[in-house]
């Protein structure tokens, strides 16, 4: 019997008993906010089971979509590995509302297992809660189960729910398929039959061994309504819920129909197809065991993906989204330790929409945006790995040549927190390399990190300073800002504070805040910083460095006195840093242009979401899906240069929101609004609301330049540019870098590129020469290496050193001589610049006796270094080489004392 056979016969079973057919619920519970994503078969029956609606229906079955990788019941972090754990799973299910019980549920789910599944009772056992005997009753009296093979189990196994933080709980009674061979199974026969001695090693394994005692079928019996604060009153309508995995009930059956060689869900031919597609697009043959846990992952982790993101969820930093991008980074980081650095994920969407399109119709029609939001993201993590592991390589080796098999804690986590390195990949690569993080290193960076994020935080000073005012707006209300006409006031100060506390005024040396009743400061906000300039009363000068506001529009001006003493009721003449603002509205100005020639080029979608406009350069963040291609910055650069040269009007306009709004003026993300609200346009080119200054023609901006284009979260990318001189010189200084090029390669400008692809393929066909040439002499020179073996008991002892081998180049050379010599125990040495590298192998059959990471471990440290690895191979290194002879005779002594002369 197929899956979908298996699928289909259970809902025909249970509609032929009076069930209704209910279509899958969302894989996002659409009114559930105690759950991320459905993780259990009854989810969408919460409300029947509680008495909170009419029922519709008293019996039920489904086929539900469920997702278990975040929140309570995660099973990500064991996916692939166990024969249970998946991300996305199909739940088979029958429900009572009020309706039928225990005994009906019982009957009708043995039934089926032995009837249409045809698992024979050998292989089968049942488990019950330790409390319910009615259960075991009905088992034993009315199936007719031995007692010996009915198991009772304790509460944390046997009693389920619910599912999220409240809702149908109750005792429950598990089917247990053995997936032993028939030898193993005799054995589980006879442990059975010991009295209660055999039932309980029996439940020990049970709960133990799940991959062996694997539960298929999980008949819960609702009887209980979990609430928040624990307690657990009796459901309204007490029932059913029926959870059979369709993977699971597909591996029992298919195990005994391939005469066992089917023994995990991911040969079944539900997930096979999946694997099979993983392994073709990784380039890895699924049958070396060492790349089948990273083939099961990738396979497990695209259906998830495809089914949560066609429901509109799409890789992000938080909730459902933070779940998504680590799914979809487990999936990508197993696949980058079988040496896939190239996006891959996407091209497997098709075969999930081929595998489950026909039930699950729904995920067709979202395959394209599926496959690009993937796509971006794996451009971006493979990007983030590219510069991580280059990084990771050399803390690796600094470990290895301190002689230390831990990396620096401080150093793992500025990986993370800067480079977006993922640390759980750091740690999987590092063990490769026999080496681990610094963990309590780590944990004090990460604490010291979280101390400085939060005493950065400006909010809560804005908001105790505010309190202090609260008398100033109380008499003069919010600021009165000049500074939209005027970069120079008189004006009166109003209020001084220091170190956190109103004081009557600041003298020479003192730092602190000024409040004037009016200003020509810009408060930072929108985007565009604060500004910067003087306060001056005769000849006393208080020099601003930044100017922000409270929630109650009261101007901030941060200082320090230069010299003299500003008391407040004092008239000053507050002047803005004029050159500097200057340059703040040519950037400010350009970002509006630059986005309405955003939306013209690239599209209507296009939405600000976030931007910083200072003296030195403007940053735009905004919505779209992909990068920016060359060719769309050059038409974008275009168009604004285009605004600029026709010198437009820059004209604002203060009008009711109800009004702007008519008018068509983009509204910025974020941004609040009051009642009246300035419009600014350029030309007909441009119209937003924006409460920032601005430039009074376009032609006053000068050049402008886009100097840089990156992602900052899915869907979102940001540029970078430059306005006026700066743009100016940035360009002149890219016109040397291509003048430098073009001398040196003596070439025309538009001939760069022509040549520089000459010399990339130059250089690759020379690299590839080289390395041919190392593997030849490497492998040229086995046959001599294999000769020098010493038998040292059963086993073949060699120690042979080369010079200036790559270590990539010393385990192809290893894998050989492992093909070649039976029962091969080697030590392999390169040395180059008075280092060394090791390499040892141990024939699978010798690890009993002899371990290779012991043995390299000797080597290294006789050399000042050290390493370790697996029991049949290892590498580590050294750093003085004039010991590699001395290393060799102390291995194979120590061969020699485990396996004999």
């Amino acid at each position: 019997m197929k899956s979908h056979e298996l699928r289909q016969a259970y809902t025909d079973y249970f509609v032929a008993r009076d069930h209704k057919h209910v279509p899958s619920s969302p894989v996002v519970p659409t009114d559930d906010p105690t759950m991320l994503f459905c993780s259990a078969g009854m989810v969408q029956f919460k409300p029947l089971y509680a008495g909170d609606v009419e029922l519709p229906y008293r019996r039920a079955t489904s086929v539900q979509k469920c997702l278990r990788a975040g929140g309570k019941g995660s099973d990500l972090e064991n996916v692939g590995r166990t024969l249970r754990h998946h991300t996305f799973f199909e739940m088979l299910g029958n429900f009572s509302f009020g309706d039928y019980f225990k005994r009906e549920a019982l009957e009708w789910g043995w039934d089926f297992i032995w009837n249409i599944m045809k698992l024979p009772p050998n292989r089968l056992w049942a488990t019950t809660f330790y409390q319910d005997e009615e259960a075991a009753d009905i088992l034993e009296k009315e199936i007719g189960i031995p007692r010996n093979r009915i198991i009772p189990l304790d509460e944390k196994e046997n009693f389920w729910g619910p599912a999220g933080d409240t809702g149908a709980c109750g005792p429950c009674s598990e089917v247990i398929f053995f997936m032993g061979d028939d030898e193993a199974l005799a054995e589980a026969i006879r442990t059975t039959e010991d009295g209660q001695r055999g039932r309980d090693e029996i439940a020990r394994r049970i709960v133990d061994e799940g991959d062996r005692y694997f539960e298929i079928w999980n008949m819960v019996f609702p009887q209980f309504d979990q609430q928040l604060d624990g307690s657990r009153p009796q459901l309204k309508n007490r029932g059913i819920d029926t959870g059979a995995g369709l993977e699971r009930m597909t591996t029992a059956m298919q195990f005994l129909q391939s005469g066992f060689e089917i023994d995990t869900p991911y040969k079944t031919d539900l997930l096979r197809p999946l694997v099979d597609a993983a392994a073709s697009v990784l380039d890895v043959d699924y049958a070396n065991p060492d790349v089948q846990l990273g083939c099961n992952a990738v396979a497990d982790h695209i259906r998830a993906l495809t089914f949560a993101m066609s429901e509109g969820i799409v890789p992000g930093n938080e909730g459902r989204g933070y779940v998504l991008r680590r799914i979809l980074r487990r999936a990508l980081r197993f696949a980058y330790l079988l040496g896939k650095d190239k996006p891959f994920m996407a091209d497997l969407v098709d075969p999930v929409i081929d595998q489950m399109g026909g039930v699950y119709p729904e995920i067709k029609d979202s395959a394209k945006h599926i496959k690009k939001v993937i796509r971006i993201e794996e451009e971006q993590f493979m990007r983030t790995v590219g510069r991580g592991s280059q990084i990771l390589d050399g803390l690796i080796e600094k470990a290895r040549q301190n002689g230390s098999n831990a990396i620096d804690g401080e150093a793992a986590f500025d990986l993370h927190a800067t480079y977006g390195f993922p640390v759980d990949m750091t740690e999987e690569i590092a063990s490769y390399s026999g080496v681990k993080i610094n963990r309590p290193e780590y944990a004090t960076a990460m604490k010291k990190h979280q101390e400085l994020a939060r005493a950065s935080w400006k909010g809560a000073e804005l908001a105790r300073e505010a309190e202090l005012l609260d008398d100033v707006y109380e008499t003069n209300g919010a600021t009165d800002f000049t500074g939209y006409d005027y970069f120079e006031t008189d004006a009166v100060i109003l209020a001084a504070i220091r170190d956190g506390a109103r004081v009557d005024g600041l003298q020479t040396g003192d730092e602190g805040v000024i409040i004037l009743d009016h200003t020509p400061f810009y408060a930072a906000s929108g985007g565009q910083i604060g500004d910067m300039g003087t306060l001056t009363v005769g000849d006393a000068v208080f020099e601003v460095a930044d100017t922000q506001k409270t929630p109650s529009a009261i101007h901030l001006h941060y200082g320090k006195v230069a010299r003299g003493v500003l008391n407040v009721g004092d008239s000053a003449l507050a002047a803005i840093d004029g050159p500097r603002r200057q340059a703040i509205m040519r950037n400010h100005t350009a970002t509006h242009i630059m986005q309405a020639a955003m939306k013209r080029i690239l599209g209507s979608h296009i939405a600000q979401r976030g931007s910083e406009v200072s003296q030195n350069a403007f940053r735009f963040d905004f919505t779209h899906p992909q990068a920016l291609t060359a060719d769309e910055i050059a038409q974008i650069e275009h168009q604004v240069s285009e605004q600029i040269c026709r010198d437009r009007d820059v004209r604002v306009d203060v009008m009711a929101q109800e009004e702007a709004l008519k008018t068509g003026a983009i509204a910025p993300f974020g941004e609040k609004y009051g009642a009246r609200v300035r419009v600014v346009r350029v030309g007909d080119f441009s119209i937003e609301f924006c409460g920032g200054s601005h430039l009074k023609r376009s032609g006053e901006i000068g050049a402008f330049a886009i100097v840089g284009e990156s992602s900052i979260a899915a869907g979102t990318r940001r540029v970078e540019g430059l306005t006026g001189p700066a743009a100016t010189a940035y360009m002149a200084a890219q016109r040397a870098i291509v003048q430098d090029v073009t001398g040196r390669l003596s070439v025309k400008p538009d001939e760069i590129a022509e040549r520089l692809a000459a010399m990339q393929k130059e250089i690759k066909t020379l690299r590839k020469d080289a390395k041919k040439q190392r593997q030849q002499a490497a492998a040229g020179s086995v046959t001599d290496v294999a000769g020098e073996a010493k038998v040292i008991g059963e086993a073949r002892f060699i120690a042979h050193r080369f010079d200036g081998l790559p270590m990539n180049d010393l385990r192809n050379t290893a894998d050989v001589i492992r093909g070649k010599v039976p029962k091969a125990v080697a030590i392999l040495a390169s040395v180059e610049d008075g280092k060394v590298s090791f390499l040892c192998i141990v024939d699978k059959a010798l690890t009993d006796k002899v371990k290779a990471g012991d043995l390299v471990k000797i080597a290294a440290t006789l050399c000042g270094g050290g390493g370790g690895g697996r029991p049949d191979m290892a590498q580590a290194g050294g750093k003085d080489s004039s010991k590699v002879q001395e290393a060799f005779q102390t291995v194979e002594a120590k061969v020699t004392d485990a396996l004999g002369g």
